[in-house]
């Protein structure tokens, strides 16, 4: 969330790291060497987006050739399978990086895909206050993601 509506009340929960990577026997996995923007243009680039104004979105899409997904675990399966790469969470890729059926992605340029932290909030409507059990949700959030 680049900027936050006027309209919403936004709480930052935590800051997400995201990964390249790829299956080993993709052909970017298999370049041997840092990779350019070039490199991605003619490769799949498997982007996590909501069915919302998807077509919309491009933060952090850097490929013309683009499959959209509003399911995590949907786009780990076509990452295993070798259909595209992305960004990942290290929590959700970390036993496929040791068993070897994904690898890091060597960007030469981090403005290519960042690696650096991703925002994730809670949000609510402005004018609609939290309640007690939305406060509860909110302080339970923030403490178990800040482990």
């Amino acid at each position: 969330m680049p900027s936050a509506p006027d309209d919403l009340t936004v709480y930052p929960i935590l800051d997400l790291r995201l990964i390249p990577v790829a299956a080993a026997e993709h052909p970017l996995a298999r370049l041997g060497r840092k990779l350019n923007r070039a490199d991605f243009e003619g490769h799949v680039q498997l982007v996590l987006s909501s069915h919302f104004g998807a077509e919309k979105s491009s933060y952090g899409v850097i490929s013309s050739r683009v499959w959209r997904f509003i399911d995590l675990g949907r786009r780990l399966d076509f990452l295993l399978a070798g259909f595209g790469w992305c960004k990942m969470p290290p929590y959700v890729i970390e036993p496929y990086l040791v068993d070897g059926r994904l690898v890091p992605l060597d960007i030469s340029d981090e403005s290519i895909a960042p690696t650096g932290s991703l925002p994730i909030y809670a949000a609510h409507v402005r004018h609609r206050h939290l309640g007690r059990g939305g406060r509860w949700l909110l302080d339970d959030l923030r403490k178990r993601l800040a482990r």
